[in-house]
């Protein structure tokens, strides 16, 4: 999906960002009349996607903006950012370093409720957090348990007209906890929106935000300034959207996608997507180097002690938990509707059994609390598997963490 005429987002126009553009240009004049003077509530605020959909909302005239997010560095980057360019000269915004899941950030909802709109982008994004139990336990309690129990509050105090909730193609037939989390997470809200005083809740799943914090574009950008060695998996193939992009996706979605359903991007991953070898030649030739692909660490040093125009790209094995050759949108049992939209399309989520849902995640919730003793990752695996029979998580010896 890149384009070798890089953009100043290091990623080219495809296919699909001018469908997107043309999407954005005909739902313009409604997403205006949403927001336009809206109260809205933005959950993760100060993440890549987050601040993103952040300045997107602003200039639409939002009435209100209340912003969370537990990194209270990031919130104070995004507000001096705001500030610095006068994105915001009349909105009234509020940055708040909270838990969005914890008393406190659930009280401060109810307090500055009613909103009409609520984005909710917190997450445990990286397949890396899950390298033991402890960590999984932890993300099933951000992405999961923490979700619903927001959810719910919203839900319970008649705080939002809608909801909106960010997911991942790692979610369609999840081979990660992290995935099947974010699987777990969309049956939840959308559980907790069918009682008749909850918002209508909507998600969307996309892939690789380029330059998002902590991918492997931004490692570009540190180890080049570092003069340290590119590194890139073998034979894994990706697709990258910018962040204004994933922004806009949000804002569509939420503005036209039904109650219960995720929007997802029109087109085959797999036809759209590039080598992530590739786009390491591809980064370093928008700088005027060339890519010298080497197998281990010493050669990669010695060419970087050469200096000059090569530069190496350290490919390594695709052998680490949880990862797939090319992302997919769409699982098993999962039906695709029209949305009316060039970009995007709707999926209908399988059915679960709701009796069975609460009782594996009442269970997830009392594992991550250390109400149940801590399981094995192979008994976690299990117990996401009787609610998930498709979830095949695929383990291995080394972690993300273990790689260059």
């Amino acid at each position: 999906m890149l384009d070798p005429a890089l953009d100043s987002e290091g990623i080219g126009r495809s296919a699909f960002s001018e469908a997107l553009d043309a999407d954005w240009a005909d739902r313009r004049a409604a997403l205006e009349h949403r927001i336009a003077g809206a109260a809205i509530l933005v959950v993760g605020a100060a993440g890549t996607i987050g601040s993103a959909a952040v300045r997107q909302l602003l200039a639409f005239a939002p009435g209100r903006l209340e912003l969370i997010d537990i990194d209270e560095n990031g919130l104070a980057r995004l507000a001096r950012d705001i500030r610095s360019r006068d994105l915001a000269p009349d909105a009234r915004i509020g940055f708040n370093a909270l838990d969005f899941g914890a008393a406190p950030g659930l009280g401060l909802v109810e307090a500055k409720a009613p909103f009409d709109l609520v984005f909710n982008f917190a997450a445990v994004k990286h397949v890396r957090s899950e390298k033991n139990v402890f960590t999984a336990l932890h993300m099933i309690g951000v992405n999961v348990v923490a979700q619903r129990r927001f959810a719910r509050h919203l839900a319970r105090g008649r705080l939002a007209q809608r909801h909106f909730v960010v997911s991942t193609d790692k979610a369609a037939d999840p081979a990660s906890f992290m995935g099947a989390t974010k699987l777990l997470m969309e049956h939840a809200v959308f559980a907790e929106a069918q009682d008749a005083t909850a918002p209508k809740t909507s998600s969307a799943r996309f892939a690789n935000v380029a330059y998002s914090s902590g991918s492997l574009l931004e490692s570009y950008l540190q180890r080049f300034a570092a003069g340290q060695a590119l590194a890139a998996p073998r034979d894994t193939r990706r697709y990258f959207i910018s962040a204004r992009e994933a922004a806009r996706i949000c804002l569509i979605a939420d503005e036209a996608a039904p109650g219960g359903r995720i929007a997802a991007p029109r087109f085959d991953p797999a036809s759209g997507a590039v080598e992530l070898s590739e786009t390491a030649a591809r980064f370093l030739e928008a700088r005027g180097r060339r890519a010298v692909f080497v197998d281990a660490a010493p050669e990669a040093e010695r060419w970087l002690a050469l200096g000059g125009q090569d530069y190496p790209v350290l490919l390594t094995e695709r052998d680490t938990s949880g990862e797939k050759t090319v992302e997919v949108f769409r699982g098993q049992g999962e039906r695709v509707e029209a949305m009316g939209l060039a970009s995007l399309e709707l999926l209908a989520p399988a059915r679960l059994d709701r009796a069975a849902l609460e009782r594996v995640l009442d269970r997830l919730a009392d594992h991550a609390s250390g109400a149940l003793p801590t399981p094995t990752r192979a008994e976690l695996a299990r117990l996401i598997g009787e609610l998930l029979p498709g979830f095949a998580h695929v383990a291995a010896e080394l972690s993300l963490d273990d790689r260059v």
